[in-house]
């Protein structure tokens, strides 16, 4: 049987640099979940957003944004991070397996397909799910901003998984390193909420790290607690 492949990482490790210039504008609108407009340069530059969360503390008109150039998508530019309360606060979801990477062994695999569906990691007979949050309110760290679908059947997968070989594993990526406990977002996807409390009941094992992102670096605060279930059936 496969060891579980996490690896430790010391609280302020630099996890990823990310390469390339970034320039600071302020959003204009957001016209849809992908697209950004935003003012710099005396002019308005069209962003693509890789997050399609509701990211209402984040985006915004008038607050501020970090873009950078991007390729292989229809506009020039893509949003690296929003302001929130004094920090910078990562949105570029396409970092988020190489982010997660870094805390597991280096032979595990990615984008592996199990059925019908594609799972972020194999690692041995160990199947990983990567999910990434933004969201702080009411003092906790929550997941997700958006109603999901998608993710709910990643959490069934999880625990299918675990039914059949015994172990599991989720990783949620926190990019605010301010809170100290997590939650399931049950107001927004209580779907989810539930599924995850399963997965917490049933032993998938569950790891939810914090960041920290200023300048172009990533930094690992630690790992958070899970706020424990509360629902009354």
């Amino acid at each position: 049987m496969t060891e579980w492949p996490l690896v430790d990482v010391p609280a302020g490790t630099t996890i990823l640099k990310i390469p390339g210039e970034s320039y600071e504008g302020t959003v204009i609108s957001r016209p849809n979940r992908f697209l950004v407009y935003v003012s710099c340069w005396n002019q308005t530059v069209m962003c693509h957003l890789h997050d399609p969360g509701r990211l209402k503390e984040l985006i915004y008109p008038g607050n501020r944004v970090l873009f950078r150039d991007s390729t292989g998508v229809r506009t020039k530019y893509s949003i690296t991070a929003a302001f929130h309360q004094g920090q910078w606060i990562l949105t570029d979801t396409r970092f988020h397996n190489s982010i997660a990477s870094k805390f597991l062994n280096p032979e595990c695999k990615n984008e592996v397909k199990y059925g019908n569906h594609r799972i972020d990691f194999k690692c041995g007979d160990i199947f990983v799910e990567v999910k990434g949050g933004t969201l702080f309110e009411e003092g906790y760290a929550t997941f997700p901003d958006a109603p999901t679908k998608r993710g709910s059947e990643h959490l069934r997968i999880l625990l299918e998984l675990k039914a059949r070989s015994g172990r599991s594993l989720l990783i949620v990526l926190f990019f605010n390193p301010e809170p100290s406990l997590f939650r399931p977002n049950s107001k927004t996807d209580p779907e989810f909420s539930k599924l995850f409390y399963q997965c917490v009941e049933n032993g998938v094992m569950i790891k939810v790290f914090k960041f920290e992102f200023y300048g172009n670096e990533v930094v690992y605060r630690g790992e958070m607690d899970i706020f424990p279930d509360n629902r009354t059936s």
